[in-house]
C-alpha cells in the first residue's frame, strides 16, 4: 500500500491525472509505525506547487523521463497543499521529503521533536512579484499575500519596511490575488512565473513591485527530510539530488525544450512557458543546487525583521549539506 494518508488521497488522484497518470504510488517499506525507518528504494516527496511552479514541476518531468528510475529510485510525488500541510506529512513519516516555503520549513524544523532535517535550498532566485491591472502606482499600495507564516507574507513585511505607505493583506493563492487586484480590493497581488507571463499576455498585467529589486535574492523553498528516513537511506537522497541537478541543467541548457515539456504540467501554453523562462531574472542561478550563502543570510535577516524568529539562523548548523553533490556545497 502507498503511505499517502487518506486525507491526501484526492490530491494524489488529481495530481496523477494532471501529470498524465505518471505520478506513481509504489509499494514502499519506508517509515514504519513507532518512528523507525528501514532501507528502501522509494522516496515519497511532498511538494508545494507541483502543478503551478516549473521549478517544482521538473520533478514530475524527471519521473516522466525515467531519470529517477535510471538512478535506482522510485519517486512518489504529490502536492502537500501549502507549507504546513506539505511538511506535516514528513514529520509524521507519511512522506520522506518535503520541498516547501522557506520560512515554513525553518519554523517547522525549530519545533521540539520535529523529526525534520533541512538539507538544501531550492530555487534560490527571488521570483516573487506583485502584479496588477495597468495604471496603478506603488504609493500607498495594498499588496496581497497568501497566508500567515508564508514566504509571501515574509516578503510583504520586508517590502513594508522598504516602501513607505505599503500595506499587506492576506488573500490566498495567485489566482485569488489576481482576482482581488482586478476587483480593486487590493492594489496588486503576489505572483511568480509562469503566472506572471500568462496574465501579461491575456490581461495586460503590469508588475507593480519586483521584490528582487527591493529585497534581493533568497531561496523560494527549502528541502527538508524525515530524519529517520535520512539515517536509513542516505544514498537515496544523494541520488535524488543528482537527478535534480540533471533536471536543472536540462532547463538551463534547453529552455525551449523544457518549456514545452513543463507547460502542460503547470497549466499554461508552451509559448507562455517560454516567455516565463525568458523573463526569469537569472535562470542559471534559480535552476541550480549550488548553495547561495548570501541568499540564506537574507532569508534569516528577513525572518528576524518580521518577528518570525528572535535570532539569526546559524546555517552551518541548520543546513546539512552532506547529501548535495560536492560542487553544490558552500562554506557557510
Amino acid at each position: 500500500m502507498s503511505r499517502i494518508p487518506k486525507y491526501l488521497a484526492t490530491v494524489v488522484t488529481v495530481l496523477a491525472v494532471v501529470a498524465g497518470g505518471t505520478a506513481c504510488a509504489d509499494e514502499s517499506s519506508g517509515p514504519q509505525a513507532g518512528g523507525g525507518s528501514t532501507a528502501t528504494d522509494t522516496l515519497s516527496i511532498s511538494a508545494t506547487g507541483v502543478d503551478s511552479l516549473p521549478f517544482m514541476a521538473i520533478l514530475q518531468a524527471g519521473i516522466n523521463k525515467k531519470w529517477f528510475e535510471e538512478a535506482g529510485l522510485k519517486v512518489d510525488l504529490y502536492s502537500g497543499g501549502g507549507g504546513g500541510n506539505t511538511l506535516r506529512v514528513v514529520t509524521s513519516g507519511d512522506a520522506d521529503l518535503a520541498i516547501a516555503g522557506n520560512s515554513s520549513v525553518i519554523l517547522a524544523a525549530q519545533q521540539p521533536n520535529s523529526n525534520l532535517k533541512v538539507i538544501a535550498p531550492w530555487f534560490q532566485v527571488n521570483d516573487f512579484s506583485w502584479i496588477c491591472p495597468p495604471g496603478r502606482t506603488v504609493d500607498g499600495a495594498t499588496l496581497g499575500f497568501s497566508s500567515a507564516g508564508s514566504s509571501t507574507e515574509l516578503l510583504v513585511k520586508g517590502l513594508e519596511g522598504k516602501l513607505p505607505g505599503v500595506k499587506a493583506q492576506a488573500v490566498g493563492a495567485m489566482g485569488d490575488n489576481w482576482t482581488a487586484a482586478k476587483a480593486n480590493q487590493i492594489t496588486a497581488g503576489w505572483a511568480m512565473q509562469p503566472f506572471i507571463a500568462d496574465k501579461q499576455a491575456s490581461d495586460n498585467a503590469q508588475i507593480l513591485v519586483n521584490s528582487r529589486d527591493v529585497l534581493g535574492d533568497l531561496p523560494a523553498d527549502l528541502v527538508a527530510v524525515n530524519s529517520q528516513y535520512a539515517e536509513a537511506n542516505p544514498d537515496n537522497l544523494r541520488s535524488f539530488f543528482k537527478v535534480a541537478d540533471r533536471l536543472n541543467q536540462w532547463v538551463v541548457a534547453n529552455p525551449d525544450e523544457a518549456a514545452t515539456e513543463l507547460a502542460p504540467l503547470v497549466g499554461v501554453t508552451p509559448e507562455v512557458m517560454k516567455a516565463a523562462f525568458k523573463n526569469s531574472p537569472d535562470l542559471a542561478k534559480g535552476y541550480s543546487l549550488h548553495v547561495d550563502p548570501v541568499g540564506l543570510k537574507n532569508l534569516s535577516d528577513l525572518m528576524v525583521a518580521a518577528g518570525q524568529i528572535t535570532a539569526a539562523i546559524d546555517w552551518a548548523k541548520v543546513l546539512d549539506q552532506q547529501y548535495l553533490p560536492d560542487e553544490a556545497r558552500a562554506t557557510i
